[in-house]
C-alpha cells in the first residue's frame, strides 16, 4: 500500500504494520490509522505518520531512552480497549516537540502512546499524575545520536 508522508514523500508500507487508534489521537480524533517509520540518522526517534493525511506526522521516541524510572499503570479501560493480555505485548512511546535544536526540544511524558504490539491497537493515554511533564526537556546525552 502506498501513502504520502510529511517527510519521506510517497512510500510503500505494509498494511499489517498500520497502528489503529480507535478514537484517534487527542486533537486529531478523525485520524485513526498511523504507521511508524524509522529515522535513519538517529535510531532513538521514529515518525508516527498518518496513513490518511500526508502532512500529519509526529516524532516519537521511547520514553525509556530519555528518562530513567519511567513507569505508570495502564488503566483497565485501556487494557480492555487495546485487548492487552500480557505486559510483553505492550510498547510505549512519547511524542517529541521539535524546537530549533534537539537540545531545546521536549518530550511529552504526561501523555504516552500505548501500543499492543500483537494486534497493533494503540491509544494515547493521559496520566493522572504530576510525576511527568508535558514538556520534559530531552537529556542532551540521549539526543547526540
Amino acid at each position: 500500500m502506498k501513502i504520502k508522508t510529511a517527510y519521506m514523500g510517497e512510500i510503500e508500507i505494509d498494511p499489517n504494520e498500520i497502528l489503529h487508534f480507535e478514537h484517534g489521537i487527542p486533537g486529531f480524533e478523525e485520524e485513526n490509522c498511523f504507521v511508524r517509520l524509522p529515522i535513519e540518522e538517529n535510531s532513538i526517534f521514529q515518525i508516527l505518520q498518518s496513513t490518511k493525511t500526508e502532512g500529519l506526522a509526529f516524532i516519537i521516541t521511547s520514553p525509556y531512552a530519555v528518562t530513567t524510572n519511567y513507569n505508570f499503570d495502564i488503566d483497565e479501560a485501556t487494557v480492555h480497549a487495546l485487548e492487552i493480555t500480557d505486559e510483553s505485548e505492550v510498547a510505549v512511546f512519547a511524542i517529541v516537540s521539535l524546537k530549533e535544536t534537539l537540545a531545546k526540544s521536549t518530550v511529552n511524558l504526561k501523555a504516552p502512546i500505548v501500543l499492543n504490539t500483537k494486534n497493533n491497537k494503540a491509544k494515547q493515554v493521559i496520566l493522572d499524575s504530576e510525576k511527568y511533564d508535558i514538556r520534559q526537556k530531552l537529556p542532551f546525552e540521549s539526543v547526540k545520536g
